[in-house]
C-alpha cells in the first residue's frame, strides 16, 4: 500500500473535475480530489500501487485535452476513509 499525490495543470472544467471523480470512486480507492481553480486539480490516494496507476491512466486518457503536466509525488498516510471531492 503507497500513498500518492498527482497534480494535474492543465485549464479543467466542472465536467473534467467529475470525470476525475468518478473514475477515481469506481476504482474503489481512498483519497481526496480537490481543485484547486480550474488550472490544478490535486488527488491524494491511498491504496495499492497497481490501482493509482490504474487511475493515472484511465484519467489522462479520459481528460487528455485538458492535461498539460502532472506531477506524482510519495504523501505519508491520512488514513482516508472513502474517496471525498473538494471543490
Amino acid at each position: 500500500m503507497i500513498a500518492r499525490k498527482i497534480v494535474y495543470i492543465g485549464h479543467f472544467n466542472q465536467e473534467s473535475l467529475a470525470v476525475m471523480y468518478d473514475i477515481t470512486r469506481k476504482t474503489e480507492i481512498t483519497g481526496v480530489v480537490k481543485a484547486i481553480g480550474e488550472n490544478q486539480i490535486e488527488l491524494d490516494l491511498e491504496g495499492d500501487a497497481s490501482m493509482i496507476k490504474l487511475i493515472q491512466h484511465q484519467i489522462e486518457r479520459r481528460v487528455k485535452s485538458f492535461i498539460k503536466d502532472k506531477t506524482v509525488t510519495p504523501i505519508p498516510y491520512a488514513n482516508f476513509i472513502g474517496v471525498t471531492l473538494l471543490n
